[in-house]
């Protein structure tokens, strides 16, 4: 009778136990949580694959700062640059004396203006897409009403609603070179096609405006989907229907229903379905990072210099983010 042998331990699983066994304490929960929320297969992965390759260097050299140089390169460029910026829309120009973020005379380069113009034919698309109401919450926005338009009044009610983009404005490329965040824009876009498991190369390259990448929300819902602490999560095999996933204290008391279906169009497509579960997992590894403190430290800094772009995107505060939370791992290490 032949001997029976083992089933082979999956890559996953080879990266977790390298983990747990070789890596600092300060990185271990980050780590294990980029291997279990990676929102496919491929993004699963990739990581592991980076992991045991440090596990490899380990062996040979017994230094754990690989997988210290991982935890951090992912941190700085998933999770800072997403959370820093959220789903922050600036204004179209038109607009931008009624917002008080910039004016026309302030914005710096041709492809700025063109970026932000964009926004009035996407905001007024994706608005009418998702039936002038927050899809998460349901409430409807009181200026369609204001404006002439006959919605029946929905049983959630009424609220302002804002469109957001699901990976932020703020990461577009800039052709001019001008963005202020364009120094660490290709290693934030490489580390968010590693995590993601997934081609961002239509967004990358000056599609960041695309109707699949914003979503209509109430204001209330917005700044918390900014925050990372909602998020939509697609169900399998059940097209344009999702969890609501909520963290924190105040989110999971909105009331917000836990599944949604959102509405479709024939002449506009709807969010995407990756991209909506690439901010579902950024969310969860946020949440499982034990990173919670140290971001707080590096959000309150940012809020002390408040400091934005001049096309309202808050690009530079990326470049501050990153510096400080450097800083912060220097001081811990």
């Amino acid at each position: 009778m032949p001997a029976l042998t083992a089933p082979p331990e999956s890559p996953a699983a080879r990266a977790a136990a390298v983990v747990r066994q070789h890596a600092h304490p300060r990185d271990q929960a980050l780590l294990l949580a980029l291997l279990e929320y990676a929102p496919n297969d491929k993004g699963r992965a990739n990581i592991a694959h980076k992991i045991i390759q440090c596990g490899d260097s380990y062996k040979a050299e017994g230094d754990s700062r690989c997988l210290s140089q991982v935890a951090d390169y992912f941190w700085r460029n998933v999770i800072l640059p997403v959370r820093v910026t959220g789903g922050k829309t600036p204004e179209p120009r038109s607009r931008l004396s009624h917002s008080g973020l910039s004016s026309g005379g302030n914005v710096r380069s041709p492809d700025e203006a063109e970026a932000i113009n964009d926004l009035k034919s996407v905001i007024e698309l994706a608005s009418e897409r998702d039936r002038r109401r927050c899809v998460i919450s349901g409430k409807l926005d009181p200026e369609s009403i204001a404006n002439g338009a006959t919605f029946p009044m929905p049983s959630s009610g009424l609220e302002v609603t804002r469109v957001a983009h699901i990976i932020p404005f703020s990461l577009r490329d800039s052709t001019s070179g001008a963005s202020t965040v364009s120094g660490h824009l290709p290693a934030i876009w490489s580390a968010l096609e590693c995590f993601g498991g997934t081609d961002l190369g239509a967004l990358m390259h000056g599609g960041i405006n695309s109707l699949d990448n914003v979503i209509t929300l109430s204001a209330t819902v917005h700044r918390y989907f900014t925050e990372l602490q909602v998020a939509l999560e697609p169900i399998p095999d059940t097209p344009h229907t999702y969890h609501v996933r909520t963290w924190g204290k105040v989110a999971p008391r909105l009331g917000l229903p836990k599944i949604i279906k959102l509405p479709t169009s024939s002449a506009s497509p709807g969010p995407s379905p990756a991209y909506l579960a690439l901010h579902c997992a950024i969310c969860r590894v946020l949440w499982a990072s034990a990173r919670a403190e140290e971001l707080k430290d590096v959000l309150d800094d940012l809020e002390e210099v408040a400091l934005l772009a001049a096309d309202g995107s808050s690009a530079n505060l990326i470049n501050i983010a990153i510096y400080r939370s450097l800083a912060l791992s220097k001081a811990e290490s």
